[in-house]
């Protein structure tokens, strides 16, 4: 009953999915040159999708609740979408509206070109894009591993331009063995150059049930199989060879990005000019920022931000999706305590 019911609800999510491709153009603030169609995750919540241009294509985004105002910018891990934010966002949503992007070729955001890959400050500079998009004065972070480390980085780098920063279970990339990276860099390298021979071709399809299971054991159970729909939403599409099966549609790129270490000294210097109202929830079950260097950079943020708070939670590395329930009301709290306009 348990997987049936899974399906079911995959199947209902992914009919909005197709309804995306056939979106109508809007012209009105804030979303001005923006497509969207309008959907409904409860009967008190409104949601839009909206595509924001860029070079080469478009940037999707979920917006949920009041769009009058400047929204909350809500960003994705590694491979997720955002989706990952489907439990939680009506949770934190009331006078202020909260916009999940894709990241490029993640979700229903474009892919980057052909020949091109993918690297970890694009996504700050992304960031940096949609405050001049959309001509906002600041920017409110609300980050998931990489993208909580993207929004580490923007408000590192432009300290003014933010005016909270509320991280899930990461903050910067974990310490790790520079001579392990060093020896998986040549097969790497190769699987990057097959992989972009492969961009045009359709990628293995599946059933929706394994779908579930691939992604859920994909993130080492991270993601309850419970919670893949909301990913899975996003982030399948229909076979042309199959019509009872999906493949996973992020760009097959992102698997095989090259990890590049930075400086100790560099990354220190970064978090020393973290000024913002930061809150760290930090999944006590999750295996990352555990590493005495990743400890040691958040007590020196902590010495160096009077408006710094952490929380240890029980939670996977996914607490926030898994259990939203958990998360919103410390979310809730550290704004209401800033007088921050939630």
């Amino acid at each position: 009953m348990a997987k049936r019911a899974l399906i079911r609800a995959v199947l209902d999510i992914h009919n909005n999915v197709k309804s995306v491709e056939y979106l109508k153009h809007i012209n009105s603030a804030p979303f001005r040159n923006t497509q969207f169609s309008s959907v409904h995750t409860n009967e008190q919540i409104p949601t839009k999708e909206i595509e924001i241009p860029i070079q080469y294509g478009h940037i999707a985004a979920k917006v949920w609740g009041n769009d009058q105002h400047r929204p909350i910018l809500a960003l994705h891990g590694w491979q997720d979408n955002a989706g990952t934010w489907d439990t939680i966002a009506p949770l934190i949503c009331k006078n202020r509206s909260i916009m999940a992007i894709d990241f490029p070729g993640h979700g229903l955001s474009s892919r980057i070109p052909p020949g091109m890959q993918y690297y970890p400050w694009e996504l700050p500079r992304l960031v940096l894009f949609l405050k001049n998009y959309f001509n906002w004065d600041k920017v409110s972070l609300l980050g998931h591993s990489m993208g909580s480390i993207a929004a580490s980085r923007f408000a590192s780098v432009f300290p003014d331009d933010v005016d909270f920063y509320i991280a899930i279970d990461s903050l910067i990339y974990d310490d790790y063995d520079l001579d392990q990276i060093v020896d998986e860099y040549p097969n790497i390298l190769k699987k990057i150059e097959l992989t972009q021979s492969r961009l045009k071709q359709e990628p293995p399809s599946y059933s929706l049930e394994d779908v579930a299971k691939i992604w859920h054991n994909g993130t080492k159970k991270s993601v309850d199989l419970e919670s893949t729909k909301y990913l899975m939403k996003r982030g399948i599409r229909p076979s042309s060879k199959d019509t009872d099966k999906y493949y996973f549609a992020r760009d097959s790129r992102l698997k095989h990005t090259l990890f590049q270490p930075e400086s100790k000294k560099f990354v220190e210097a970064l978090v020393r000019r973290l000024k913002c109202p930061t809150l760290y929830i930090k999944a006590v079950d999750s295996p990352f920022a555990n590493d005495e260097f990743s400890v040691e950079m958040r007590e020196i943020i902590e010495q160096n931000n009077e408006n710094y708070e952490i929380h240890f939670v029980p939670g996977t590395h996914h607490v926030h999706l898994n259990n939203a329930e958990q998360i919103a009301p410390l979310i809730l709290q550290f704004l209401q305590k800033r007088n921050i306009r939630i």
